[in-house]
């Protein structure tokens, strides 16, 4: 993402029942909202949770983990 983040675009956090393939394959939608709420609710996950999501940003594709944290850490991150 660029340097000036969206946090009220709308993404969708999903869970893979395959233990972390990289395929599009058995996802469920967890929740839906801003990125801003999807991000806090990533941290607040237990890292073997964390391990089985992704962050479906339409038009921009998929958050991984590391991606997600990483914006958690930034100083314009609101709090939620």
């Amino acid at each position: 993402m660029s340097d000036m983040i969206e946090w009220g675009r709308p993404c969708i956090l999903h869970a893979r029942s395959d233990g972390g393939s990289e395929m599009y394959v058995d996802f469920e939608t967890l929740d839906q909202g801003p990125l801003s709420a999807m991000v806090g609710r990533v941290v607040a996950m237990s890292p073997t949770e964390r391990a089985r999501v992704i962050v479906d940003v339409p038009g921009r594709g998929n958050l991984t983990v590391g991606e997600v944290l990483a914006l958690s850490e930034r100083g314009d991150f609101p709090a939620v």
